[in-house]
């Protein structure tokens, strides 16, 4: 696991649950079986949103935190 940006660490596991009803371990494995990798950002932003029904402020910060636990993104 790459580390994450500091931004993502500091939104806790119970924030993101609060807001989306699932965890960040959860949202993980939800990318992960949608092939979210293979999709790119911007649609499995678009995914989260219409499948999952997640806000799209939400939407892109799993994606982002996807793209950094997966090593897909580099912190800055």
């Amino acid at each position: 696991m790459v580390e994450a940006s500091p931004e993502f660490r500091r939104i806790s596991d119970d924030s993101v649950r609060r807001q989306t009803g699932k965890g960040w371990d959860e949202w993980l494995k939800v990318l992960d079986e949608w092939g979210a990798e293979r999709h790119g950002h911007a649609e499995s932003a678009r995914h989260l949103r219409e499948a999952h029904g997640i806000s799209p402020w939400w939407a892109q910060a799993v994606t982002v935190r996807y793209e950094y636990e997966r090593g897909l993104r580099q912190p800055k």
